[in-house]
């Protein structure tokens, strides 16, 4: 059967309801319309990544899809030719055809879709010191919140004319069991059973207005790239409750020196050659973190590691632990030399067996 929907979403079969919804945001707005401009291509990817998330984030329609391949109904009775799946029973006729059609065989009543507001999508960047600390930072958005003239009507209203104001209609479909009676919601009043006789001057009938809205957002330390938090009620308004607010967030991997990796922090310090060689106690500032004190061992090599054990960044899913804040050591050759330094390396070179340098070679690599 075609796996082409996770593929898509780049997850697997497994994937929970959390896991399919983060990756379809992740992937929706990787190839959004808004971002490629005139690209028909990422037109097309991104209405197959809905197409994808339609099916996989509706239990029944997923269900159909692992099996057969395809989220149809049809797909519940092999093709009609084959009989009933196994493990089918008939007595759940009645609600798979309200599931499909929205009402039973005798067009029972069927349940009104709850209405609920559209989440809204933000991105933020912010720096690596934020995702370190933690922070609070400010966004401003535009949310669809209920008009306060009408109350959320669109206007004056009346009762449908169309379905009676019941909101749902009732009609016949013929297919191979026969005609079935069915209810739908109604398209004129869209379910609501009322109608807008007169639109209000406010919101001209849309029943929504925009509101500018300015929230301070908790920047959770630990926080990574790709990251989101979900703040629960803070997206549009709809007539049943509001959707969700979303912040994505981007954050570098390099900052002032800093290198994270995961849940690790590196840095690179400069010894010389005589601290490393005969060991000493060194005082460094590092960018964000602050003052550190080294304790330079004897014979310290190029690129060795001093680690303090959990004072990296804090690792969300263990509880707070962190990781660890590594030292780099680059053993840092000079490049000058004064004529004080130039007769102790001298000496040193002779001690050790080396030739006495040229005075050319260090006028030309160490004196001014």
């Amino acid at each position: 059967m075609s796996k082409e929907y996770y593929t898509l979403l780049w997850i697997s079969e497994n994937a929970s309801a959390d896991e399919i919804k983060k990756a379809y945001r992740k992937r929706a707005m990787e190839s959004h319309p808004d971002r490629h401009a005139g690209d028909k291509t990422k037109e097309a990817e991104f209405k197959k990544l809905n197409e994808a998330y339609s099916v996989l984030s509706d239990p029944q329609k997923k269900a159909n899809y692992d099996q057969f391949g395809s989220a149809e109904w049809m797909g519940w009775f092999g093709g009609f030719g084959g009989g009933f799946q196994s493990g089918f029973d008939a007595s759940d006729l009645g609600d798979i055809f309200s599931s499909f059609f929205g009402g039973g065989f005798s067009g029972g009543s069927s349940r009104k879709r709850a209405d609920i507001g559209e989440d809204i999508e933000i991105q933020m960047k912010i720096s690596l010191e934020d995702a370190i600390h933690g922070n609070t930072r400010r966004v401003e958005f535009s949310r669809k919140t209920s008009c306060d003239t009408c109350h959320g009507k669109g206007g004056e209203t009346a009762k449908c004319t169309t379905c009676n104001g019941v909101g749902q209609v009732r009609e016949q479909v013929r297919t191979v069991f026969g005609v079935i009676e069915q209810t739908r919601p109604c398209s004129v009043c869209h379910g609501t059973g009322q109608m807008i006789t007169k639109k209000c001057e406010t919101c001209h009938g849309k029943k929504y207005i925009e509101t500018k809205v300015k929230k301070d957002i908790e920047i959770p330390a630990g926080i990574e790239d790709g990251m989101s938090i979900k703040i629960r009620g803070e997206g549009h308004t709809g007539s049943d409750g509001n959707g969700d607010l979303y912040i994505t967030f981007s954050v570098p991997n390099r900052e002032a020196g800093l290198e994270r990796d995961g849940h690790m922090l590196h840095y690179s310090v400069k010894i010389s050659p005589a601290e490393a060689t005969l060991g000493c106690e060194k005082i460094i500032d590092i960018p964000i973190i602050g003052k550190k004190t080294l304790d330079i061992a004897k014979w310290t090599q190029w690129d060795d590691i001093h680690k303090f054990a959990g004072e990296g960044i804090v690792r969300l899913d263990r509880k707070g632990s962190k990781g660890d804040l590594l030292i780099h050591y680059v053993i840092d050759i000079p490049s000058k030399l004064s004529a004080d330094e130039k007769k102790l390396y001298s000496a040193l070179l002779e001690l050790q067996g080396g030739k006495k340098a040229h005075k050319g070679l260090f006028e030309g690599l160490f004196w001014e």
